[in-house]
């Protein structure tokens, strides 16, 4: 029991709707078991049970009218032989009486075999053998009746007086036979129809307990499931809004309830306002994220990227030339940068800096990366550019250098070194090759450019 409280949700809606279920099948099948059951017990009481009350309604009838023909016939006395209609209408009467006795037993005969073929909860064996004993004594009595009766009739006048007491001695045998027949089958089918009732009622009941059974479990999965899914949408609400605080600037108070539909409506619109903000929050530390690349990655004076991202930068295109690329390099510094320094100050110093970077950007193309790797010291990556081109464009921006001219700013000048990427160069390889060139540009006079 305590493994199944800890189990998830819908494990225990899932447990719990199979309860449900398999208590409405049983329901179903009780109810249709029991319907069966009692439309074959109705079928029974208009097979037998109608049929049989029919029969003794008959025989009640019949026994009436031979009590009347009887009665008149011992008023008569004698002279009922003088009276010959009289005579001739009381042999037809208890002929028929006769005759219609006997189609009547056999009839009881027939409903009773029938009785038989829907088992013994209606009409038991030992019932049926003494019902059947009992049509059997009656066909006897009435026989022995119409025999005597014959006789009455056969002796006349004469013998009146001597056969008649035995005649209505058979008569009220005979009668007294009938009404315990009569008196056993009404008993039989109050039983039957007792049974009929109990059935009813035992369905009724057990129906009504299986149906409350069910209902009781119906109810309480759907408050389980309607408590427990308020419970846990309450605690999504709980930590949205708490996922709200944390991402406040200024970890106020904020609002995340809505009104909705329903429950889910509202957890929808919550969840939509939270990735809304995330989104937001994402975007803002990527721009964040951005912007600190940047300031670590360029060089803060001149807007050129700084050393650190020399190094990363000269590593990733030396992997790519060893993969079958190309590049070229070209290393410049302004000439006499240290005079301007002391004759104009820093601060021009610096205007310089800005200026050379101005100009360069304006030449090289988009791919082209320049890094300031010292004080007056830059450099310039050029991708798929073979040494000859590098060159051409180096004396490009050595020329472009030497003709600037700008109010507040001293004239200066720049020496640059250009080389080419070779088989098996390294960092250290290329730069110190570079910066050999570099050199030479210096020493055979500055602004100019050398290449190797």
């Amino acid at each position: 029991m305590l493994n199944w409280l800890n189990v998830s949700m819908t494990r225990k809606v899932s447990s719990l709707s199979f309860i449900l279920l398999s208590f409405l099948f049983v329901v179903i099948l009780y109810s249709a078991y029991q319907t069966q059951k009692i439309y074959t017990e109705m079928h029974e009481v208009a097979e037998i049970d109608v049929p049989l009350s029919e029969l003794i309604a008959d025989i009640e009838m019949l026994q009436l009218k031979q009590h009347i023909l009887v009665e008149t016939i011992r008023q008569q006395g004698q002279a009922f032989f003088d009276n010959e209609s009289l005579r001739t209408k009381s042999v037809e009467g208890f002929n028929n009486f006769s005759q219609e006795l006997a189609v009547g037993l056999d009839k009881a005969i027939s409903i009773l075999h029938n009785g038989m073929q829907y088992g013994s909860v209606r009409i038991k064996q030992s019932d049926h053998q003494s019902l059947i004993q009992k049509v059997n004594t009656l066909h006897s009595h009435r026989l022995s009746f119409e025999k005597l009766f014959s006789h009455l009739i056969k002796q006349g006048r004469e013998s009146f007086q001597s056969n008649w007491g035995a005649l209505e001695k058979q008569d009220i045998l005979l009668d007294t036979q009938t009404d315990h027949f009569l008196a056993d089958i009404d008993q039989l089918t109050q039983q039957v129809a007792a049974t009929v009732e109990k059935q009813e009622r035992n369905f009724m009941i057990i129906n009504a307990l299986l149906g409350v059974s069910a209902f009781a479990i119906g109810g309480y999965l759907t408050l389980y499931t309607i408590l427990t899914f308020r419970r846990k949408v309450g605690s999504l609400r709980g930590q949205i809004e708490t996922l709200h605080r944390s991402i406040s600037l200024d970890g106020g108070k904020v609002t995340t309830r809505h009104r909705g539909l329903d429950e889910l409506d509202e957890l929808e619109k919550d969840l939509k306002l939270l990735m809304g903000r995330f989104s937001m929050e994402r975007e803002n530390r990527d721009e964040v994220e951005t912007q600190l690349i940047e300031l670590a990655t360029r060089d803060k004076l001149t807007g050129a990227y700084n050393r650190h991202k020399w190094d990363e930068q000269i590593k990733d295109e030396l992997a790519l030339a060893k993969r079958g690329h190309h590049f070229s390099l070209i290393l410049l510094d302004v000439d006499h940068f240290k005079k301007i320094n002391d004759s104009y100050g820093h601060d021009i110093g610096d205007n310089v800096l800005k200026l050379l970077v101005k100009i360069l950007r304006q030449r090289l193309r988009e791919t082209d990366v320049l890094f300031r790797i010292g004080g007056e010291e830059f450099a310039v990556l050029l991708r798929n550019t073979h040494l000859a081109d590098a060159t051409v464009l180096a004396e490009e921006l050595r020329a472009k250098i030497d003709s600037f001219y700008k109010d507040n700013v001293p004239h200066f000048t720049i020496s640059l070194g250009v080389t080419e990427y070779r088989d098996a160069d390294d960092q250290k390889l290329i730069v110190k090759r570079a910066d050999v060139l570099l050199y030479k540009a210096k020493g055979t006079g500055r602004n100019t450019v050398v290449s190797g």
